[in-house]
């Protein structure tokens, strides 16, 4: 594996740290005809940080060594691609860049680790208050600060009778994306009963979240059970009874839930996974599924080849395949549509390239986090946000870890 240089600087681990994980939070709040807080906040830090970094080491290709160089590839190749197309500054390119440079060259696995626990027990406790009070009361606490300004429009009063809890988070998916990673820290890392204790809270929190990315989360985590109970457990006895212990919880859960709120919830959204669009709004299920290959469709062969990352080409091909959206987001897409849109098959490959890279000598708990956000992909617009990075960033810091363990043997 390639050593990457980090370089030091009093403090900015821990505010990198914190800015990551605050990053879901901070961008629901600022100006909405202008920049979010996390924006506000992330690009400045990273764009300090890498001068001084390349201060420090006054040299153009010390630039790439915080990522991984299949990664640093990718940013390449976008970037190089939508200069050409735009014949300007790719500005999105370089955002996007200087966010993971700032959290890859300063991220400590173990710290990160400490606060990401203490944060996420501080969320869930206040989705079990809200979650509380609506049953008491009929009405849920908002988490949303209302005496700041608003970056993401949202109706706070409708929260309040809202049937979905997600704390301090904008919508359940936002906070199921946050807690995936923990779970599999929980479950495949640290080794305690209070791990899987906590492990089984956010398990509960992700089913009763109600969302698709939760429940595709969930499902791939447990995946990687099989190889974490065959690795501490020797006896194929107790293997078997654990098995048919965690078949049963399964089975009696999925009855609970199809036969209950939850269930009544996901039935009533099954119409939205049509392939078919019938102009609606609601039909979210479609938007982040199927609405990205109907406008990679209408591109020519050279864009399905390379891709078409210019903003004003993309609308038009929105336009033209009949895909446009009625809530200002023509180009909301799933973040594996994204990858194909902007950097079309030769992106994809790349980027196919940089999951392999990373899943290759990494342990479970790294194949875990990655797996899931692999299958979160598709379902989400998560192409290069925080989220994005969440997963990416301790994929692979797992990866070097296990490297790590493996060479001391």
């Amino acid at each position: 594996m390639k050593k990457v240089t980090t370089m030091r600087i009093k403090g900015i681990d821990y505010l990198a740290m914190l800015l990551l994980l605050l990053s879901p939070i901070l961008g629901i709040y600022g100006n909405p005809d202008g920049w979010s807080y996390e924006t506000l906040l992330v690009l400045p830090s990273s764009a300090l940080f890498f001068i001084y970094y390349f201060m420090q080491r006054n040299s153009i290709t010390g630039i790439f060594n915080p990522l991984p160089k299949h990664l640093a590839g990718y940013f390449f190749y976008w970037g190089f691609l939508m200069f050409i197309l735009s014949v300007s500054i790719p500005m999105t390119v370089i955002q996007a860049y200087l966010a993971f440079f700032l959290f890859f060259a300063t991220f400590r696995l173990k710290k990160f680790i400490v606060f990401y626990k203490l944060f996420g027990i501080v969320c869930i406790s206040f989705f079990f208050v809200q979650y509380v009070s609506y049953h008491i009361t009929g009405e849920r606490m908002s988490g949303i600060i209302s005496s700041l300004p608003l970056y993401i429009p949202m109706d706070i009063t409708s929260r309040v009778g809202s049937m979905r809890s997600c704390s301090f988070f904008s919508e359940p998916a936002h906070f199921a994306q946050f807690l995936i990673p923990l779970l599999a820290i929980e479950l495949y890392y640290d080794k305690s009963k209070y791990n899987y204790f906590y492990a089984a809270v956010i398990g509960v929190v992700l089913v009763y979240l109600q969302s698709g990315n939760g429940y595709m989360g969930l499902a791939v985590i447990l995946l990687f059970l099989y190889s974490r109970i065959k690795e501490i457990v020797k006896s194929k006895f107790k293997r078997i009874m654990i098995w048919a212990f965690v078949a049963l919880f399964i089975a009696a859960m999925g009855y609970y839930m199809i036969n209950g709120e939850i269930g009544e919830y996901i039935l009533s959204r099954q119409s939205e996974l049509s392939i078919t669009y019938d102009g609606q709004s609601s039909r979210s299920g479609f938007l982040r599924l199927w609405r990205g290959f109907y406008v990679y469709n209408d591109y020519n062969i050279f864009e399905k080849i390379f891709g078409c990352p210019n903003t004003k080409m993309q609308i038009a091909h929105v336009s033209a395949s009949g895909m446009e959206m009625v809530e200002n987001a023509e180009l909301y897409f799933n973040a594996f549509q994204k990858v194909l849109l902007n950097t079309g098959v030769v992106g994809v490959l790349l980027f196919l390239n940089i999951i392999v890279k990373i899943w290759r000598g990494n342990n479970t708990c790294g194949k875990a986090i990655l797996g899931s956000f692999v299958a979160i992909s598709f379902v989400s617009a998560i192409y290069m946000s925080h989220a994005m990075i969440l997963f990416l960033l301790l994929a692979y810091s797992f990866k070097k870890f296990n490297c790590q363990i493996e060479k001391n043997k």
